[in-house]
């Protein structure tokens, strides 16, 4: 009956759920440490693991040494879907560039990201791939929504207290709270989420419409943390979105090469006194 259940972002499909969960239960621990809070045990911690639902039945393909071995080698002449086109463009923008010199947007925005430090320099093919692992979540002609939030469902327990969605699990967290009001979780914190972009907001379900309509996760508090260089996390603030209840914090989490995807690495949000205090509280009152 775990009290914290953590969600995964892109990648996973062949980094097995108890081999992530161990990665991550020992950068919140550490985390934890040095903030001087008290530490959960490892049986409280659990995991939501959807990277199966990517893979297609009776695909044929080797495990490789990491979740990003296996992608194919995608190049910016395959992105033809305007949704993913324009998540390339929204990302690459957010890094400080308007500027393309290149044949195309979809090359510009592709170079622009692979060539991030903050990213840790990931190849293009990656850059794509993550993209795509985003929209094909939105997609309602996908079935990759349905099997992932079924996951969700099977993972949180009576005595879940905090939900912890990073990247795109972020989304699947929003979505699945939303649509279990019965759920007894306290806190919801979203590390390095896309939420605030638009293209993601208006494929939410329920949807955050413009006029400021949106529903609240059914959580008595939100804590979003977003690192200033994650580009990713392109809008940083959450609460002009989702209510000034929301609270937004913002982190440094330097990229280093160690990490994979740089400042946007989970195992850098988790060590954070924001996700290392937001944990404590829940569960001190619990």
């Amino acid at each position: 009956m775990s009290e914290i259940v953590i969600c995964h972002g892109i990648g996973y499909q062949y980094k097995h759920r108890e081999t992530a969960l161990t990665e991550w239960y020992g950068e919140l621990r550490a985390g934890m440490m040095d903030t001087a809070v008290r530490v959960p045990s490892p049986h409280q911690v659990s995991a939501v693991y959807y990277g199966n639902c990517y893979r297609s039945q009776g695909g044929k393909s080797s495990i490789g040494e990491d979740e990003f071995a296996d992608i194919p080698m995608l190049r910016p002449g395959d992105v033809r879907n305007p949704t993913e086109q324009a998540l390339l463009e929204a990302l690459a923008e957010g890094l400080g560039t308007s500027d393309p010199h290149t044949k195309g947007l979809t090359q510009w925005a592709v170079r622009r990201l692979e060539a991030s430090p903050e990213l840790g320099r990931p190849p293009s093919r990656l850059v794509i791939w993550l993209v795509r692992q985003v929209y094909r979540y939105l997609d309602k002609n996908d079935t990759v929504r349905a099997c992932a939030l079924q996951r969700f469902e099977r993972v949180v327990t009576p005595a879940t207290r905090v939900v912890i969605g990073h990247s795109l699990g972020s989304i699947i967290a929003y979505e699945a709270l939303c649509a279990h009001p019965e759920w007894n979780v306290d806190t919801f914190i979203t590390l390095g989420s896309p939420l605030g972009i638009s293209l993601v907001r208006e494929r939410l379900r329920p949807r955050v419409l413009a006029d400021g309509n949106r529903e609240w996760p059914n959580v008595a508090r939100w804590i979003n943390v977003a690192a200033k260089e994650d580009p990713i996390a392109l809008v940083k603030r959450l609460a002009p979105f989702f209510g000034d209840a929301v609270e937004d914090r913002l982190v440094v989490n330097a990229g280093l090469s160690r990490f994979i995807l740089g400042g946007h690495s989970v195992l850098r949000y988790l060590t954070t006194s924001e996700v290392a205090e937001g944990v404590a509280d829940a569960l001190d009152r619990g």
